[in-house]
């Protein structure tokens, strides 16, 4: 249990760190912030901190977050190999790759994370290099997802309230 509450409180995090720049136009360098579960403040002008965060949807966050990669995501297939799919994972300092259906750009088929890696492949013993994303991935039938013109503060609650990561 004890786990599950690290985890969630390392997602949200994770999260408001990326909220936070948004907010702040990438830079929060020289303001104090203070993030309640909420809201996001600044002592010099929480009001307006707080009005934008209550009217910026998971989009605008998203395309902050990939401003160096021209708002892209990154992705994978369920038939690459789990050793290819890790390395561009870590070529790209992130934690997790969309997984698509070969032939079906546009179909989610799930989702591949380090959790995944690390409980499914190192803790057993198995080959990265044999395995294939697809038999180890998170299936899209647990995925928790939300439209890209969400409100932000709706998908934290959601995030907090399912205790994902």
């Amino acid at each position: 249990m004890q786990g599950i509450g690290r985890a969630t409180r390392s997602c949200q995090e994770t999260l408001k760190l990326a909220i936070l720049q948004h907010c702040h136009g990438r830079s929060t360098a020289g303001r104090k912030n203070v993030f309640s579960r909420h809201e996001c403040v600044t002592t010099s002008n929480p009001t307006m901190e707080q009005k934008g965060l209550e009217n910026t949807t998971v989009a605008e966050v998203l395309m902050t977050k990939g401003e160096e990669k021209s708002g892209s995501w990154l992705w994978c297939r369920t038939n690459d190999t789990v050793y290819d799919a890790a390395k561009h994972m870590a070529e790209n300092n992130i934690g997790s790759l969309v997984v698509l259906k070969p032939g079906e750009p546009k179909h989610i088929a799930g989702i591949f994370t380090e959790r995944d890696y690390m409980r499914k492949i190192i803790a057993h013993g198995r080959s990265s290099k044999d395995t294939k994303v697809g038999e180890i991935m998170t299936d899209e039938n647990k995925l928790v997802t939300v439209s890209s013109d969400t409100n932000i503060l709706q998908a934290m609650q959601l995030l907090t309230g399912k205790l994902l990561q």
